[in-house]
């Protein structure tokens, strides 16, 4: 099969329309079972956004995600200043940052938008856009956001 290649405008942002790795197939490997406790599609989005946060998180230097995981609790307590779940978003996306190293610790491309979309009622679809330039990942995290969480409110259930 003959592998396509598109430029988008964006700097350093190339499409791989044939990619030999499914991004969307391993974060529903990584994530489908947090991803399924949401109710309904925007939960699903809202799990499925801290799910790709948390990889981008593992995808960073070791040295680098302490910093990150605090900048992202601060980001969420922003975003949601009336909800008092905060232990719970933190111990979920330490959870995750885990399983992605366990389950994929030599996979290190870098989510850059995940979108979930129903199918029917019981079915889904996740679709991600991802790439491998860590200092676009770096320079996410530094401002303050990882662009997939972009959701103001998680929701976290014990």
């Amino acid at each position: 099969m003959k592998k396509f290649w598109r430029s988008l405008t964006t700097p350093k942002l190339t499409i791989n329309t044939s990619p030999k790795i499914k991004m969307s197939e391993l974060i529903c490997e990584y994530a489908s079972d947090y991803i399924n406790m949401g109710e309904n599609t925007e939960e699903r989005q809202n799990y499925l956004n801290e799910a790709c946060t948390a990889w981008n998180i593992a995808s960073l230097d070791q040295k680098d995600r302490e910093k990150a995981i605090q900048r992202t609790i601060a980001d969420y307590k922003k975003k949601n200043p009336k909800i008092d779940d905060v232990e719970g978003f933190e111990e979920d996306l330490r959870k995750l940052v885990k399983k992605k190293l366990e389950m994929f610790p030599d996979i290190n491309k870098i989510i850059v938008d995940a979108k979930i979309q129903p199918i029917d009622k019981t079915k889904f679809q996740v679709n991600i856009a991802s790439t491998y330039d860590k200092e676009l990942l770096r320079e996410m995290f530094k401002r303050g956001s990882d662009r997939v969480l972009k959701v103001g409110t998680a929701f976290h259930k014990s």
